[in-house]
């Protein structure tokens, strides 16, 4: 089942694992077209229950999180939100080094072992450098792509997880964790070489000599019993890999290597030949790589609009924001009578305008649309295009290029007799307040286009020759007079508003299924108004039949289509209600 969006912008595929951190899934950017990995690590709570502000832990993890080395898996963002903090990380394509080595069920040549560990001492390296601990090295957490490249994840993630309140010993693993770890004792670099000693070991063994069931037993293990050399399980083992091993699993952090890099110019020399190795990690990578991403997870999880959400969408918008820009700022210079050279520089203007910015563009040609009102002496429609258009830009579509283009819209769908999918449209793509303005305006711009077309009530058909005769949309301007002194109007206005804070309602759990049933009860919304609105025009003596058949054969149509727009794909919605606004609602600045 679909979920919500994760900071209003990854869609959740599935879990892939779980642990005392709390939990990884596997998502779809819809900003970024790719997939991520984000960990998920619920934030402690205080004595009343709600979550801690800032707590300790948080700053130093990221800080290790933004580490920039082709060994450590990348982090693209950390962020928090009410109850937890989200780490998101490239999505390594391949298989961690655990789930190779229990698929194997035996031990890694020393070629492949020499691509393990040269990648994993460089990171540690790189991260001890930049003042970083791992405290965490273990196979799980040791990732090998389907190239052969090895990645570290995880970084810093260890003393986060202490600060809070999950896991052990600094956040490690049992198996991995040296003394002065399972003590809770002051932990440094050599916590770390002791680790990857560790994960070396059971790589060239296939034996964890270290691991226990409770870290007491851990700490009697290591006190009490001696670790056998590598030779004793594998004897083909050269002794200086004995040696190695042996020093860097000291007891105690003075008995250990000074260094990681110390730690491989001992070790090193004495394995294979990394080059090879990373060939045939490549194939062990490939051959127990779970489930093709198409098969698992796949592409057709994935909606249209998600897959649009990034610079596609963007373009999309700014392309029909340019279109819808010209043909406003043209109806509305063309009143003027000015020069045509100097009409068709300025409507060029506002298209550009309107690609560039597309909230620009469209107030631009509203503001041009409202004073050609102006001069062919219709103030009451001016002044009301005016305000609305005003209120509507300042207050939403400034900060949406969506919220600015989805309401202009509204006349080309009168056109094919759907202009009651825009409300619905809006509440798909828009948080509820946006998107109830939008659909205020839109259904402003439809009625006065659908009467200026010399249409009656329900005022939303239009006729297309509107859009390009404009000498007879000016004789319809009496007619779209009389169409906003009809209180049934309003009706309708309200009942389109309504409709759009419905759906989008219903859209807040960003998945098909609430989508569609958020569109029946918009439209079952919508007809109400029209029945209510006949009601008023009876009442008032007006004879105009609101709701026709060719309205509900509308209604029924404009469902059908966003059912099929939801079908394409879950909108993508915030998933804090106070959240930013969605890809579809990027600002301006976002799309420059």
């Amino acid at each position: 089942m679909e979920q919500q969006l994760i900071l209003d912008r990854y869609r959740p595929l599935e879990e892939l694992g779980e642990g005392g951190y709390g939990t990884v899934v596997l998502a779809w950017d819809t900003r970024m077209q790719r997939r991520v990995a984000i960990k998920r690590m619920p934030l402690p709570r205080d004595s009343f229950g709600r979550p801690a502000a800032n707590p300790p832990g948080l700053a130093e993890a990221r800080t290790a999180a933004m580490l920039n080395h082709p060994a450590i898996v990348t982090v693209y963002d950390f962020e928090t939100d009410a109850d937890e903090a989200l780490l998101i990380m490239e999505h390594v394509d391949g298989a961690s080094l655990e789930r190779i080595l229990d698929a194997l069920g035996d031990t890694l040549d020393l070629d492949e072992m020499a691509a393990v560990f040269s990648a994993v001492a460089d990171a540690l390296c790189f991260a001890h450098e930049n003042g970083v601990l791992h405290l965490d090295i273990k196979p799980a957490n040791i990732l090998v792509m389907r190239d052969g490249r090895v990645k570290v994840a995880d970084f810093g993630m260890a003393a986060l997880s202490t600060a809070l309140g999950h896991g052990v010993g600094e956040g490690g693993t049992l198996g991995y964790m040296p003394l002065e770890q399972l003590e809770g004792m002051r932990v440094s670099e050599a916590t770390d070489e002791w680790a990857l000693a560790a994960v070396t070991y059971e790589c060239l063994t296939a034996e964890n000599p270290f691991d226990d069931d409770t870290v007491e037993a851990a700490i009697v293990r290591l006190e009490t019993l001696e670790t056998p050399l590598p030779s004793e399980h594998v004897p083909r083992l050269p002794r200086p890999i004995d040696n190695a091993l042996m020093a860097a699993l000291g007891l105690r952090p003075s008995d250990r290597y000074p260094s990681i890099a110390e730690f491989g110019n001992a070790l090193e020399p004495h394995l294979g030949d990394a080059r090879s190795g990373r060939e045939s990690l490549a194939e062990l990578a490939s051959a127990y790589h779970a489930d093709d991403f198409e098969q698992r997870a796949g592409l057709d999880e994935i909606g249209l609009w998600d897959r649009l959400g990034g610079r596609i969408g963007g373009l999309l918008l700014r392309a029909v924001a340019a279109i819808e820009s010209a043909w406003l700022a043209w109806a509305g210079l063309s009143a003027m009578h000015l020069d045509r050279a100097a009409v068709l520089g300025a409507v060029a203007l506002v298209a550009l305008a309107g690609a560039l910015a597309p909230s620009l563009g469209t107030v631009l040609g509203l503001a041009a649309f409202a004073i050609g009102l102006f001069v062919r002496g219709s103030w009451v429609l001016g002044i009301l295009v005016s305000v609305a258009a005003a209120l509507w830009w300042w207050f939403f579509a400034r900060r949406s290029s969506g919220a600015a283009v989805i309401p202009l819209a509204a006349p080309a769908l009168g056109v094919v007799h759907l202009a009651p999918a825009t409300p619905l449209l809006a509440g798909f793509s828009l948080a509820p307040l946006p998107a109830a303005a939008a659909a205020l305006v839109g259904g402003l711009l439809s009625v006065l286009a659908s009467a200026l077309s010399l249409s009656a009530a329900p005022f939303v058909s239009v006729d297309a020759s509107v859009f390009v005769n404009l000498d007879r949309a000016a004789l319809g301007i009496s007619n779209a007079r009389a169409a906003f002194a009809d209180p049934s109007t309003y009706v309708v206005l309200l009942c389109w508003v309504f409709a759009a804070f419905v759906m989008s309602y219903a859209c807040r759990r960003a998945t098909r299924l609430a989508a569609m049933l958020g569109a029946v009860l918009g439209t079952i919304v919508l007809a109400v108004g029209y029945v209510l609105a006949e009601q008023l025009a009876q009442a008032l003596g007006n004879s105009s039949a609101w709701l026709t058949t060719s309205q509900a054969v509308s209604l029924a149509g404009s469902l059908t289509i966003v059912v099929l727009v939801a079908a394409l794909g879950a909108p993508m919605r915030p998933e804090e209600e106070d959240a930013p606004a969605t890809s579809w609602q990027e600002s301006d600045e976002g799309l420059l």
